[in-house]
């Protein structure tokens, strides 16, 4: 329903606040001596980037509430945030795999929009399923973390993200 200039002026901020500004703050962090990787594998370090990357979310949540962006990106923006700060939260005692939040908030948001507008993305759903799959498979392969671990980031995603948009659109 947006004209083509506003749908390129919401994926505009949302890349810069969700892709572009956690990525560059990595380099930063690294020559700063903050943390000892790029690839930020030791959970003690994800503590700074995540806080970064919460922040970085709110700002772009902020903004596209502010010029009052499709009410759905902003529910599933939020629910992003509040998946990375329970992920943070957890970290302080736990490993938990944040790629498998962030697959599992994608399978939320279908399940949601498919709940909310009675559609089902069948096939779209399935493609998520088979990233997931692979996405914890490689995790376990690099031996970057465990089922457990795994199957909690998965869980997380899917369910704050599912509960988020769906609580707040009924």
């Amino acid at each position: 329903m947006l004209p083509f200039e506003g749908k390129k002026a919401i994926l505009l901020i949302v890349a810069i606040t969700t892709l572009f500004f956690p990525l560059a703050v990595l380099p930063v962090l690294y020559y700063q001596k903050l943390i000892t990787k790029i690839t930020v594998t030791e959970r003690k370090e994800r503590l700074l980037p995540m806080f970064l990357t919460i922040l970085f979310y709110y700002f772009g949540y902020y903004i596209l509430h502010k010029y009052s962006a499709p009410v759905y990106l902003q529910h599933f923006l939020l629910a992003t945030i509040l998946s990375i700060s329970l992920a943070s939260i957890i970290h302080l005692k736990w490993k938990i795999s944040t790629h498998m939040i962030g697959i599992g908030g994608i399978l939320g948001l279908l399940s949601s929009m498919g709940f909310l507008f009675q559609t089902h993305f069948s096939n779209l759903m399935m493609l998520v399923i088979l990233s997931a799959g692979l996405i914890g498979t490689s995790r376990l392969y690099l031996k970057e973390h465990n089922h457990l671990q795994i199957y909690s980031g998965f869980i997380l995603g899917y369910l704050v993200t599912f509960l988020t948009i769906v609580l707040m659109n009924i």
